[in-house]
């Protein structure tokens, strides 16, 4: 029996040595991190700190306060790597380290690094996305957008340089749903803007083809938004090439409004001539006639509509 007892206190006091050991081991591990970290190297720090943890964690609830000081200081560490490497311009890698740094920081309690660097990872992917948008790299920089969006999908930029990105990659859907929810998160001057200039272009090239409909709709999408001379222009053609005199009357009485010294007004005017005529506005369609008599282009047939078949007073 005394044997037995003697082997278990022989046994006890080979755990406590061996415990105190560990405790030194990763002390020293601890102490070693601090002195790189006043040497400014933050990388060697940051390991001795995670050796030193990972020593403390196995050593129990004896090491508690050292595992604390390590968890304290791991999460800025990374923090502050990240921000150096951004700052190197090196983004993909910050990102890593940054989204590492966020879940360390989360995970040791520390609530402040988190969000300071999630804060900071959606900035590098705009910071990103910018750099493609410049460099017409659109389908790349729609990546890094969408990024921005998914932590943040109220992001009013982010969505403004998304719908701008896809617009030129001709994504024309996607480039309208970015734009309008920029324009309802604040950004409607630039992203109204944006949308304008999409439907107009679509509505110049299926007037080309001669598909009126679609251009009138095109144009009427671009007036909703923005009403601009040449929306009215292109809404007012396509509505007289549909019959729709009423509405080409109003776009084009809109565009003289707004345009009065367009270099294209004798143009406009005869168009609007035209609408008139055929309404049946006799006086309406001689004003116009008469108003581009000056023009050697129009000259000879308005003077004919105006003399002969409409006999204008």
């Amino acid at each position: 029996m005394k044997k037995i007892l003697a082997i278990l206190i022989t046994a006890t006091l080979c755990a406590a040595a061996v415990s105190a050991q560990d405790m030194e081991s990763a002390t020293s591990l601890y102490n070693e991190g601090a002195t790189a970290l006043n040497a400014g190297d933050k990388e060697t720090a940051l390991t001795y700190f995670e050796e030193a943890l990972a020593q403390a964690e196995i050593i129990g609830p004896e090491a508690d306060e050292l595992a604390y000081n390590c968890k304290r200081n791991i999460p800025t560490l990374i923090s502050a790597i990240g921000k150096e490497l951004a700052a190197a311009n090196e983004i993909d890698s910050a990102i890593v380290v940054l989204t590492d740094a966020a879940a360390k920081a989360k995970a040791y309690g520390q609530d402040d690094i988190a969000a300071e660097a999630e804060n900071l990872i959606p900035q590098l992917y705009m910071q990103q996305g910018n750099i493609l948008l410049n460099q017409k790299q659109y389908a790349e920089a729609m990546e890094k957008y969408q990024k921005v969006i998914d932590m943040n999908p109220n992001d009013a930029n982010a969505n403004l340089r998304l719908g701008q990105a896809a617009s030129r990659a001709g994504d024309i859907d996607a480039a309208i749903a970015a734009l309008t929810k920029a324009s309802e998160l604040g950004q409607s001057k630039a992203a109204d803007k944006e949308m304008t200039t999409i439907y107009l272009s679509q509505a110049a090239n299926v007037l080309k083809s001669k598909d009126y409909q679609k251009a009138l709709e095109y144009a009427d999408k671009s007036l909703a938004i923005l009403p601009t001379p040449t929306a009215m222009q292109i809404a007012g053609t396509a509505a007289l090439a549909l019959k729709d005199y009423d509405k080409a009357i109003a776009n084009f009485e809109g565009f003289v409004a707004a345009s009065p010294n367009a270099r294209n007004i004798d143009q406009i005017k005869y168009q609007l001539a035209t609408a008139y005529e055929a309404k049946g506005d006799k006086a309406s369609a001689c004003d116009n006639y008469k108003a581009i008599l000056a023009n050697p282009q129009f000259a000879e047939y308005a003077k004919h509509k105006i003399d002969v078949e409409l006999k204008c007073q």
